[in-house]
Parts: structure tokens; C-alpha cells; sequence
């Protein structure tokens, strides 16, 4: 019976994800479907890609132990695998916590990854499956009704009856006009990149952005023993908060699903960003009383203020719009999906960045780090900036803020982030598959998908045999950047091409 392909662009978290959740259910499966993997992925591993392969043991993860397992419905299997391999732990990381509530090396989570990755290599294979890995990055595509077609860098092509683009994060687009500069960092990863090129430890640094991304940049930096001053340059300069030892259960009852629905009966309207702003008021309003809201405004305050306010809060578990937020954690999708485009952008552009300080917050550890730091004033934290020129002659960049303030730095690493549109999305496949119109933009984000599978819409194509996981469907899904909710979504897309697969199988069969 001849073998079905399945090609799976990526081999980061979400391709890794795939693959075992594919393999998984085909050995299950009550008729086993001869199954053919290729695996793309430039990266010599297949695994942890760049966010989990840092090389740098003070990278922590930024989301608890407890929500990164690799399995749907199995949060708590790193923790598991974790006590499994508590031997091996306390050699490479000593002292560490490793229950559900702790934030361990994000190495340590890409050598988890690794091992899962190659034991499931082996299990297909041990089912009669075959498992091709191609260390090569793809540069094109092209999906039809019976398959696709992918173009490896060395132009070696490779045919396949199933598509799955996981292509991780794209590193930020931005500041494009300072790639020439010798002393200009497009990305913080891989980490050895900012060691080698930043080997003078008294130069001075700026980090463009202030999110967890930026702070990772610091640690990498401090941790090597950099002693020059470092310096945080971003639109809003807003710090990410701290996260609690553990988290705080909060028990909504104003900032629901059944809220959010009766306001669109009622009102028998689409629902918009300010009505969940509204709703997360009267929530926090519910417990606190009456507030002035305006003393939440946290851009031009002392940094150093704020986070050690944070610190406190943290230790407390008193951070009342973390815990509301963090409460949310499985219904946010749902609410997501009943915004429309036009309101998805706005809560983007006015509320996400407040969100996202609270949700994606700095590990305790970290938080300890950053705040000595910018009480030393080795960190400084600069918002409103504007532009960045470098210059030849002096070899420096100078930053300007809006409110015309300058400063200068003998080096510039952008952890701004990546790109949310499409067509700004620096990945050659899908730069290649927008080009010739075979993906669509999503005007909130990424590109469109069914959510119910991940099943990419192709114009022209009813039922395209293509797929996409992770940061390439942002703005549909939201939650992109954390691992728990990417492997939910996964569970669905893989049992969308397995049932692809079977019927097939029975076309073929019956004709």
C-alpha cells in the first residue's frame, strides 16, 4: 500500500508537537495508515528550536512547569518527566525547583523536548512508519488539491500529500535599515550570537523593547559578565510584572463567557474590545471598590518603583489583574473568536500590550535580577523612542525619542518582537506562498485558518491539504506564544489529518 507524506516545516515546539501527537494516534489507530514523515527543520535538532536551545542555564521559561507538557490534556508531563530525571537535574542544575509551580532553565526544557522528539523518531519507525529528517530551511511551496510540494534551499523538492507549516516566531522586521551596521543584533537568539559579536564588557548596549524577550537579552548579557550599561529602549517602556510563587485562583463573575454573550444578545450587537475592558473593571471594582484608574498608569513612572512594588505583590499573590487575567487562561480563545477583525485590531493596538505585561510576567528570579540592576542604574528603561541612526565614523547608534531626547549605545539588539502581519513575516515558504496567493492574510494577524482543524484557507482550494500551528495563525488564535495552548490546538489539527488520511484510504479502496 503505498505511503502517505507528511511534511511538517518547522521542527521548534509546535512541529515537534505535531509529529508526536500524529505518531501517537497512528499507532492507535484500530487500521494503521502507512504513513511517510518529513521533517524540515534548518536547526541541526529537531526539538527545542532557538527559544529552548539557548545555551545560557540563567534563561528560565516564562510560563510555569506545570503548563508546558508537550501532550494535550498532559500539562504536568514535563513536571513528571522532570522527576523521572531528577538524577541528571541535580548535575546540570543544581538547587533548581522542578514542581508544577516553578520556572526552570529553558535548556533544560529543550533537552526534555529532544528526548521526546527521538523517542517518538524510534516508536514510528519501530511501527513501520518512515521518519526523514532534512536539516535545511524551505524556501517554497505549493499546494494543490492532491498535495504539496516544498522547496529545500539546496532546490531538492520534496512531494507530499499533507502540508503542516509550523514556522515558529519570525524574528522582528523592524529597524531593517541597520543591518549593515556591524554592531546591530536583528535577534537575540540564538544567545551566542550577542557573546560573540558584544565581546567588549564595558560597551554600552541598547535593547530595543522592554517585553520578557528583552530581559532575556540582560540575563545573557549579565550572566557573562557584561558591565556597561544597558538600555531598554521601547514605545511604551512598560516592564512585564512579576510572576507569584504560585498562582492565585480567582474566581470570576463579571468578566465571563455568559457576560460576554448576554451583551450581544441584548444589545444584539457584534462584541468589542471596550466592552471586555468594561467587564475586567467591574471585576477588579468587584473586590476593590470604586478606583481612580488613572493611577494604573505605569508609563513614566520609575521603572524601579513599579517593579519593586511588583516584587512585593508577587510575594503576596496580590496582583489583582494578573489573577484575573490569569483566570481567563481557557476561555480567552473563545472570547477571541467572538471579536470581529476590526475589533480584534483594536483591543491589539489599545489593551493587549497591557495584558500581555500581566499574563506573560518575569519569573521571580529574574525580577530579583532586573530590579538590582536598575537599582545600580547599569539597566535604564526609556520609553516613547522614535528613531535609531548609526554611524560610520564614531561606530554608534544614537537613539532619539519623540520628545527629542538622545542618547547613545555602541550596540543595538532588537527584541522587539515579531512581526503580527503576514506580508511582514520574514519566512522565505511563507513569503513564497503569499506571493502567489495561496495563503490569505488575516487582518488581525497571520494568515487565515478554519480554528476547528488549523487547515489553512487556500483561494480556489475547497479542502487544501495544508495546515499551520503557532505564531503563522496569531491572529486567530490569540494565544500563539504559550506552548499549553499550541499543543491544544494541535490535538484538533492532527485528528483533522488523520481523518484526511483514512478517507483516502477508503476512496482508494472502493475506486
Amino acid at each position: 500500500m503505498d505511503q502517505r507524506t507528511i511534511a511538517i516545516v518547522g521542527g521548534g515546539a509546535c512541529g515537534t508537537a505535531t509529529f508526536i501527537h500524529l505518531v501517537l494516534k497512528l499507532i492507535v489507530a484500530p487500521e494503521p495508515e502507512p504513513v511517510s514523515f518529513a521533517l524540515i527543520e534548518k536547526r541541526e535538532e529537531i526539538g527545542p528550536g532557538l527559544a529552548y536551545d539557548t545555551g545560557q542555564k540563567g534563561h528560565l521559561l516564562n510560563t510555569s512547569a506545570g503548563l508546558m507538557g508537550i501532550f494535550a490534556h498532559e500539562q504536568n508531563h514535563f513536571v513528571d518527566w522532570m522527576a523521572k530525571h531528577r538524577e541528571l537535574i541535580d548535575a546540570e542544575y543544581p538547587g533548581i525547583a522542578t514542581d508544577e509551580h516553578s520556572y526552570p532553565p529553558r535548556e533544560l526544557y529543550g533537552t526534555y523536548l529532544k528526548e521526546i522528539v527521538n523517542e517518538y523518531v524510534e516508536l514510528a519507525r519501530q511501527h513501520g512508519m518512515t521518519v526523514n529528517l532534512y536539516h535545511e530551511l524551505a524556501v517554497d511551496a505549493t499546494i494543490t488539491e492532491e498535495g504539496a510540494t516544498v522547496v529545500l534551499e539546496s532546490g531538492r523538492t520534496i512531494e507530499a500529500d499533507v502540508l503542516v507549516l509550523a514556522t515558529g516566531t519570525p524574528k522582528s522586521n523592524n529597524f531593517n535599515e541597520l543591518e549593515d551596521s556591524p554592531h546591530y543584533l536583528d535577534s537575540p537568539w540564538p544567545a551566542g550570537r550577542i557573546l560573540n559579536t558584544i565581546t567588549d564588557k564595558d560597551a554600552s548596549v541598547c535593547v530595543l523593547g522592554a517585553s520578557l524577550t528583552a530581559i532575556d537579552a540582560i540575563i545573557t548579557l549579565i550572566n557573562n559578565g557584561h558591565q556597561g550599561p544597558i538600555k531598554l529602549y521601547s514605545k511604551d517602556g512598560l516592564l512585564p510584572r512579576v510572576q507569584s510563587p504560585e498562582e492565585v485562583p480567582f474566581d470570576r463573575q463579571v468578566l465571563t463567557i455568559g457576560n460576554v454573550r448576554r451583551i450581544m444578545r441584548e444589545q444584539k450587537r457584534a462584541l468589542r474590545a471596550s466592552d471586555l475592558f468594561r467587564l475586567f473593571r467591574e471585576e477588579v471594582e468587584r473586590i476593590r471598590g470604586p478606583l481612580d484608574w488613572k493611577q494604573f498608569r505605569r508609563v513614566g513612572k520609575s521603572q524601579l518603583d513599579l517593579l519593586t512594588d511588583d516584587i512585593e505583590q508577587a510575594l503576596q499573590g496580590d496582583s489583582i489583574f494578573q489573577n484575573i487575567l490569569y483566570s481567563t487562561r481557557y476561555s480567552s480563545f473563545a472570547i477571541w473568536q467572538l471579536l470581529p477583525q476590526d475589533e480584534r485590531i483594536r483591543f491589539s493596538k489599545w489593551l493587549k500590550p497591557y495584558s500581555d505585561i500581566n499574563r506573560h510576567a518575569i519569573p521571580l528570579k529574574n525580577a530579583y535580577i532586573l530590579r538590582d540592576l536598575l537599582a545600580s542604574g547599569q539597566v535604564t528603561v526609556t520609553a516613547y523612542s522614535d528613531q535609531i541612526t548609526w554611524d560610520d565614523t564614531s561606530e554608534c547608534f544614537t537613539m532619539t525619542t519623540e520628545k527629542g531626547f538622545t542618547d547613545q549605545a555602541d550596540y543595538v539588539i532588537n527584541a522587539t518582537g515579531p512581526a503580527i502581519k503576514a506580508e511582514k513575516m520574514l519566512v522565505p515558504v511563507l513569503e513564497q506562498l503569499l506571493a502567489k496567493k495561496q495563503l490569505v492574510p488575516c487582518e488581525a494577524g497571520g494568515v487565515q485558518a478554519d480554528v476547528n482543524t488549523m487547515q489553512l484557507y487556500v483561494p480556489n482550494l475547497g479542502d487544501a491539504p495544508a495546515y499551520g500551528i503557532g505564531h503563522l495563525l496569531v491572529g486567530e488564535l490569540f494565544d500563539t506564544n504559550s506552548v499549553w495552548f499550541n499543543v491544544a490546538r494541535i490535538d484538533p489539527l492532527t485528528q483533522s489529518i488523520i481523518k484526511r488520511i483514512q478517507h483516502e484510504r477508503t476512496e482508494r479502496v472502493a475506486y
